[in-house]
């Protein structure tokens, strides 16, 4: 029997991959797969968490907030996001031959696709938490809104927060 013809597809290259933050076991996991490929393809990895600013409650809010050191809590608070994003970092299992990091300000998607376009990311590597239902509509979607509006692949890893089906007593 002949093997049927196998169609090669050539993928463009990966030379800078993104990985948004939000130290979560999810975020963890596509930290390490992210690093994995970057160090697959010698590709630059870049490092992005983006925290809300005190008294922010929305994109259009950002805007109206005076930025920089002149908030009372501005700088502090950006700080200690700083410090936590060292230490998330320091646990990985493996270190990137380059690394760039950078703490944004603002609503998580937009931060995330803004940084995608000016870095010219070939590919996100993000963590979801695979909330449903009315969870998701409530607290929406940072790694859907991200999905639907990249021009560059997503490539979205969940860690299983419970057992497998076939191990829980019934």
């Amino acid at each position: 029997m002949a093997a049927a013809p196998v169609e090669e597809v050539c993928l463009p290259a990966v030379t800078r991959v993104l990985v948004p933050i939000d130290f979560s076991p999810s975020s963890r996991a596509a930290l390490e797969y992210a690093i994995f490929v970057a160090g697959k393809h010698g590709a630059e990895l870049e490092v992005l968490h983006v925290w809300e600013p005190p008294g922010y409650v929305g994109p259009d809010t950002l805007a109206l907030l005076p930025v920089g050191s002149g908030q009372p809590g501005w700088e502090q608070t950006r700080n200690e996001v700083q410090r936590e994003v060292d230490h998330f970092l320091a646990k990985a299992a493996a270190r990137p031959r380059s690394l760039s990091v950078r703490v944004e300000a603002g609503e998580p998607s937009d931060a995330i696709l803004g940084m995608a376009r000016e870095g010219g990311a070939d590919l996100i590597v993000m963590g979801t938490h695979g909330r449903t239902g009315l969870s998701r509509l409530l607290i929406g979607s940072v790694a859907e809104a991200v999905l639907r509006r990249s021009t560059c692949p997503v490539l979205t890893l969940r860690v299983a927060s419970r057992a497998p089906r076939e191990s829980v007593p019934l």
